[in-house]
């Protein structure tokens, strides 16, 4: 795993972009890591979504109904 979390955030052009990462270095945490990749919007719409199994707890029938 290379990552916890993902951040996404959308630049109109490369110099918006490039102010990002500047923003981003001026108020890096004192601790731990922040890594940054710059992809164009037609890379982003290539991306594959590999999703396993739904499952949750939550129940969808009539076993929740409860009548007092």
């Amino acid at each position: 795993m290379m990552q916890e979390s993902v951040y996404t955030k959308m630049a109109l052009n490369k110099t918006v972009a490039d102010s990002v990462v500047e923003s981003v270095k001026r108020n890096k945490p004192p601790k731990g890591l922040v890594q940054l990749m710059t992809i164009t919007e037609k890379q982003f719409n290539r991306m594959e979504y590999i999703c396993g199994e739904f499952v949750t707890d939550v129940l969808c029938t009539d076993e929740r109904l409860v009548i007092f």
